[in-house]
């Protein structure tokens, strides 16, 4: 389950981030994730409600926004939605792909209430 390390990786990047007088509370941790990044968002939620007690991630909730992926076929050009590894062009029925989103995996933000 990487979604645990995932979690310790969000708590890191808020301690680190987070403003040095200990001022304000983090509410919210804003994100990005792809569809194709192989996250599970509710294994990682799981992971970061078990991680976040007694930390400065304590009040906050995590704020994901899905990003779809996206392909362009090498062969007939066209771009189409990606869901999955191994899918054809829905044109010509290559496999010959490049990925062009889906794959991100971004902390965005922090909100801080004081």
């Amino acid at each position: 389950m990487h979604e645990l390390s995932i979690a310790h990786s969000i708590l890191s990047i808020a301690e680190k981030s987070a403003p040095a007088e200990g001022n304000g509370i983090i509410t919210a941790v804003s994100m990005q994730i792809g569809e194709l990044s192989s996250i599970e968002i509710d294994s990682l939620r799981f992971a970061f409600e078990a991680i976040k007690t007694a930390t400065i991630l304590e009040k906050a909730e995590l704020d994901i926004e899905i990003i779809e992926g996206e392909a362009k076929c090498l062969d007939c050009k066209t771009v189409f939605h990606l869901n999955a590894y191994g899918t054809a062009c829905p044109n010509c029925k290559s496999y010959g792909v490049t990925i062009l989103k889906g794959t991100e995996m971004k902390i965005l933000s922090l909100t801080i209430d004081e």
